[in-house]
């Protein structure tokens, strides 16, 4: 897979995490390089790069915690490491991950094969595979026996396995001007007002249900404030987002009569 530039974001001391993660990918047949991940423990989420609490109370409707924040500035510097190599795409992992199919491997290399008609038809930037689409997607075709390529008009959250294409990384890296929300919600808008995201259904990853390190010391939903817009904030995002999915999906169909859509 000399197409693919695999990254696994592990925090520096996290070695069971990094081992139990190692094994899984190697029985899957999956070479990847360590990605030490950005640390926020121990500091003040105001001091971190890029971080605009007064954004986030604005648009998430909270501040956000030091692990929130590192993992998005992980998930940068990994967009970055990507762009820098020669590959055609990048995988991002996090070291939480679980192969949620016995041949991921086998689905991963019919997928690369399936991407460049896919990108003939029209742009993508970014492909989760560590969470089904939801409804409102598209069927492209399959990949491997029993897994199915989508186009993902509402992109799923989680970010436990990202697959970037280089225009896609690029993207993100550029248009990531502060950090005002998690970086999973933040790629679920970015993705859907676009309609650039993929998603393989089935799932070829999932999580192993392991508690965070990088935000060890505090809950994320507990003990940070919330502010008075924070339910109207997410009823905004969900109504939003599914608003532009749902035009995004109808365009396609009408693009597409021969491909069946989901609703």
């Amino acid at each position: 897979m000399n197409r693919l530039d695999v990254q696994l974001i592990n925090l520096d001391g996290s070695d069971a995490r990094l081992t139990r993660a190692t094994a899984a990918l190697q029985a899957a047949g999956i070479p990847f390089r360590r990605l030490p991940a950005f640390d926020g423990r121990g500091k003040r989420p105001e001091d971190l790069p890029l971080y605009d609490p007064a954004a986030a109370m604005r648009s998430f409707g909270r501040k956000l915690t030091g692990g929130e924040i590192g993992c998005f500035l992980s998930h940068l510097e990994a967009a970055r490491q990507f762009l820098q190599t020669g590959a055609d795409y990048g995988l991002v992992l996090e070291d939480d991950l679980s192969i949620a199919t016995p041949d991921a491997g086998t689905v991963l290399t019919g997928l690369l094969d399936a991407l460049p008609k896919v990108s003939a038809d029209k742009v993508w930037h970014v492909a989760n595979l560590g969470r089904a689409a939801p409804e409102v997607s598209s069927r492209l075709g399959p990949v491997a026996p029993g897994h199915l390529l989508v186009r993902a008009h509402l992109f799923p959250v989680t970010t436990t396995a990202i697959l970037w294409s280089r225009e896609g990384a690029a993207a993100f890296v550029h248009d990531v001007q502060r950090i005002d929300m998690p970086v999973d919600q933040w790629l679920r808008c970015w993705a859907s007002a676009a309609d650039t995201g993929l998603a393989v259904n089935p799932a070829l990853f999932g999580t192993s249900g392991a508690a965070s390190e990088i935000d060890a010391s505090v809950s994320r939903s507990k003990s940070v404030r919330r502010g008075p817009r924070y339910a109207i904030a997410r009823k905004l995002w969900l109504w939003r987002n599914t608003r532009l999915a749902r035009r995004h999906q109808a365009a396609f169909a009408k693009a597409h009569p021969q491909s069946s859509s989901r609703t």
